[in-house]
């Protein structure tokens, strides 16, 4: 997409999707002849997290962790015996499952005007990643480790993004903020773990 066809998606000023880019918020790339553009699933990501409520910064966090650029959490479950285990396509679901559930959790821990509705999409997901686990036919020991390596590498995302926010002050409430996370895991767990169990059977 050009610059200008993703500010229209994006429906913010040229210019801004420009300092957005430069500051490594959304990926670019060059034309032969020097002019940007966007991927459309980067866009598409991009405008998700706006109608989220989510800032450019924290899109650009859940990218980096979960997504597009994995870099370390991406070499580590390279190396799973659970990741090695499914096909390509489930991979790439699975991939997408677990930005979903960090942007939900997100959303979760800035306390939504419905939590439960937030809860009852973080459910679903989590019974999506546990029926591809189930498909794919891990073992029951491989399927929790699956979810340890999800839950981990999601609750590391949040907790970077919080010491951001808080670089430079004394954080708040940090025993409130991890019974926040862990209630919300537990829920996750029971899905994966009930949807897992269908699948297998």
């Amino acid at each position: 997409m050009t610059v200008q066809e993703a500010s229209v998606r994006l429906d913010v000023h040229p210019a801004k999707l420009r300092q957005w880019a430069d500051r490594g918020q959304i990926r670019t790339f060059r034309t032969q002849g020097g002019h940007r553009r966007f991927s459309a699933e980067d866009v598409e990501a991009l405008l998700s997290a706006l109608s989220d409520g989510l800032s450019p910064e924290v899109d650009l966090l859940l990218s980096a962790a979960l997504g597009r650029a994995p870099r370390q959490s991406g070499r580590r479950m390279v190396g799973q015996r659970w990741y090695q285990g499914m096909a390509p396509d489930s991979r790439e679901r699975s991939r997408q499952v677990r930005r979903n559930l960090l942007s939900l959790l997100v959303r979760h821990l800035r306390g939504p005007a419905n939590p439960a509705l937030v809860l009852a999409e973080a459910r679903h997901e989590a019974r999506e990643q546990g029926r591809l686990a189930g498909k794919a036919g891990l073992t029951s020991e491989d399927a929790v480790r699956a979810y340890i390596f999800i839950r981990d590498t999601v609750v590391e995302s949040v907790v970077q993004m919080r010491a951001g926010r808080e670089r430079g002050r004394q954080p708040d409430d940090m025993a409130g903020f991890y019974r926040q996370v862990g209630a919300f895991f537990d829920e996750v767990l029971v899905s994966y773990l009930d949807a897992f169990s269908e699948a297998r059977t």
